[in-house]
């Protein structure tokens, strides 16, 4: 039987678990409703043909950017917690050097293979797509910088200062920047948007590397870095594997979009998809919250800890989820109208996409558990056949029921995911992730 100070110890530990998930997802909440704003400013700005080939590039600056870490994003958030406990400053600072170069050095080269690309196809800006899309590839090294220094800023508990300047700060910028742009006269289209958004990206950056910056020279001491590459990337490239899973997920049905169907049903598309998924943040929220401490239980071998930190983080993403999206659907519709003329017409996918992210609530932050449990192969596969699924039905599906087929997509594969995440936590280490499973006994009591 636990002893009165254990008990006092694991209420405190779950209180601070839980407030760590409301501030992230509070952070989060308050960039989605800058991001409604910031979206609609620009739909009627632009309307929805501009407006289409702005969210194509931007929606080419989030995949490709993503993919830039080589998976250091997440490894970080592991490994830097246990450097800091370890007292091993060294690695600690070559981590944090070491990321940024891999991020900033893949990303330069990404963007070049990128704008070689389109130069032979011949989007040197005498097409509409053309000079938005460079300007995305000029995006690349700033928005990988950033999202490498996210992931060491979470994994140190250091979340305001780690995601705010990209959540909070840009948007802010990009709602300053557009009335601005149209008062100097400005032309209202897609690369003028990029213009906005490349110089809102950079200055996030700024900010983010001055917050990360004070946090280290307050908490770690000055050391010569130490790099240990090759046990980084044998970390990190199976959660890169992952990541170029998910982001296939998330995004295929825009990028398939824009290339089979006109540039209006991606930009109407855009919205109600991005309208659906805000209640992925609280997946996102609550996974940042438990990550560190399952893995730190897991180390030592507390199996009963690992189980409650499971069980509570199942239900911290279901339940919240679940309202959310209800809520979510319920105002739907007039939020849909904000943006502009027919976009309300994207109202009914929005239910489509909901059974997705519902499934993906009730089996909690699964990759993020199975990640934290030395399982990242595991969580890879489940993705990567998620990802096939998922590419494979927007490919049949949106030639024949365009935005339609999209959701229905999208929806399937993200259950996909989830159910083969379910089975691999079952599998292999007798964790059953499902909602109902991880609900106190006491909930159903009389």
């Amino acid at each position: 039987m636990k002893s009165a100070l254990e008990r006092l110890r694991s209420s405190r530990t779950t209180h601070a678990e839980s407030w760590d998930a409301v501030s992230v997802f509070a952070i989060r909440a308050a960039s989605a409703a800058l991001l409604f704003l910031t979206q609609i400013a620009l739909a009627r700005w632009m309307g929805a043909s501009e407006y289409g080939i702005f969210v194509s590039a931007w929606t080419c600056v989030l995949v490709l950017g993503a993919l830039c870490s080589l998976g250091f994003t997440t490894a970080m958030m592991r490994l830097a917690p246990q450097y800091n406990a370890n007292k091993d400053y060294a690695s600690f600072r070559g981590l944090l050097w070491g990321g940024r170069y891999v991020a900033v050095l893949s990303a330069f080269a990404i963007a070049l293979i990128g704008l070689l690309v389109l130069w032979i196809f011949g989007n040197r800006g005498d097409t509409p797509f053309g000079v938005p899309m460079m300007l995305a590839m000029l995006c690349l090294p700033f928005f990988a910088f950033s999202d490498v220094q996210d992931g060491l800023g979470r994994g140190q508990g250091w979340t305001v200062e780690a995601i705010a300047p990209a959540y909070i700060v840009r948007p802010i910028a990009l709602l300053a920047l557009v009335p601005a742009a149209s008062w100097l006269g400005f032309p209202a289209d897609a690369v003028t948007g990029m213009v906005i958004a490349v110089g809102t990206v950079l200055l996030a950056a700024i900010l983010q590397t001055h917050l990360i910056g004070q946090r280290i020279s307050a908490a770690i001491p000055q050391c010569p870095p130490a790099y240990d590459f090759p046990k980084w990337f044998k970390i990190s490239l199976p959660l890169l594997a992952g990541t170029i899973c998910d982001i296939a997920i998330l995004n295929a049905d825009v990028l398939l979009l824009a290339a089979f169907r006109p540039s209006e049903e991606t930009g109407i598309y855009y919205a109600a998809a991005k309208t659906a998924a805000l209640a992925l943040f609280i997946h996102y929220a609550v996974g940042t919250a438990y990550a560190g401490r399952i893995a730190a239980a897991h180390a030592l071998g507390d199996d009963a800890q690992v189980k409650s930190l499971v069980s509570n983080a199942v239900r911290w993403t279901f339940i919240p989820s679940a309202a959310v999206t209800i809520a979510i659907l319920a105002v739907g519709y007039p939020v849909l109208a904000g943006f502009g003329d027919h976009f309300t017409d994207a109202y009914p996918l929005m239910f489509i996409l909901a059974v997705g992210i519902l499934a993906k609530a009730a089996t909690g932050p699964a990759d993020t558990i199975l990640n934290m449990l030395g399982h990242q192969r595991a969580s890879a596969i489940s993705i990567g056949l998620a990802a096939v699924v998922c590419v494979t039905l927007n490919l049949i599906l949106i030639p024949l029921w365009g935005v339609t087929g999209a959701a229905i997509a999208t929806s399937t594969a993200i259950t996909t995911a989830s159910v083969l995440n379910w089975i691999a936590a079952r599998r292999l280490e007798g964790l059953n992730l499902f909602v109902l499973a991880n609900l106190p006994a006491s909930w159903f009591s009389k």
